[in-house]
């Protein structure tokens, strides 16, 4: 008896050292961090899962960047509206920051939009999660969606290195204004004009080009008010001819036929070898 109670503690003692096995209820559980007993199909799943959720943590980042961008740029129009204060000028005042307020709001836009292509991924990357269970997700498609979210990003880091001019000299972002105008880059073009006439540089020439700009779009009482502030700066600019002519047909194509024909004989009695007079000249005779 007392032979048999001493094996029946052997036993016991020898299952309670023994190692767990491991449970095969868990096994194929893709919601486990670490899952086992996986097939080949399933190993692909997860791997896309991982994969998919290391892109949505990547556009959730630029998002927050994308944020904290809005805010600086809410940050300089509140000490821009400080400054207000201090400026003798009630009309040059205002002026400035009419301009930088289109800027801000040119650049809101422009956010805007980027919020935009990142709430359209996130939410397919949400469908393809949703789905992941249901369905095998090929690569060819996976690969896809992960080139078009590189192409974005690039896209976007771009625009941003381009809006940051704090590094550039004012001599550069001039002649690079002029780049973007040549080739028909207004929104750039405007960005960097209004930058050099916040820093006081070429400022005449910077509101032609952004009158040309605002002439060009067929904003005409816009083009106005940019020639009249570059002429008031300096009247002696080889565009004065140019400035003058287009300022008479923003005149006219706003229905002030008056003030049109009082440019276009300035034009004409000023510069009257020039080819913007020979153009005024034919616009007078439609005139009378």
């Amino acid at each position: 008896m007392k032979n048999i109670f001493l094996l029946t503690l052997l036993v016991a003692a020898a299952f309670a050292a023994a190692p767990e096995e491991p449970s095969a209820f868990g096994a194929g559980n893709l919601d486990s961090p670490n899952p086992y007993g996986l097939s080949e199909e399933e190993k692909h799943i997860f791997a896309n899962k991982r994969a998919i959720e290391s892109l949505q943590r990547s556009l959730l980042k630029q998002q927050q960047i994308t944020q904290e961008n809005r805010e600086r740029i809410d940050g300089l129009q509140s000490i821009l509206e400080g400054l207000n204060n201090k400026i003798r000028s009630y009309d040059n005042a205002l002026k400035q920051i009419e301009d930088l307020n289109q800027t801000v709001d040119q650049l809101a836009v422009t956010q805007q939009e980027n919020f935009e292509q990142i709430r359209a991924v996130l939410q397919e990357l949400g469908a393809m999660i949703d789905s992941i269970n249901e369905k095998y997700v090929d690569k060819e498609r996976f690969n896809k969606l992960e080139s078009t979210f590189l192409e974005f990003k690039t896209a976007y880091d771009a625009f941003i290195k381009k809006s940051d001019l704090s590094g550039k000299s004012n001599a550069r972002i001039y002649a690079d204004a002029k780049k973007f105008f040549s080739k028909k880059n207004y929104s750039e073009a405007k960005v960097y004009f209004n930058h050099l006439i916040k820093n006081h540089y070429k400022p005449a020439t910077s509101n032609y080009y952004l009158g040309e700009i605002a002439y060009r779009e067929g904003r005409f009482n816009d083009a106005i008010a940019y020639y009249k502030k570059s002429a008031s700066l300096y009247d002696k600019s080889s565009f004065m001819p140019t400035l003058l002519l287009h300022t008479a047909i923003s005149f006219e194509r706003i229905g002030d036929k008056k003030q049109a024909k009082e440019f276009y004989e300035s034009l004409v009695q000023l510069y009257p070898d020039s080819k913007s007079a020979s153009i005024a000249k034919k616009n007078l005779a439609k005139l009378k």
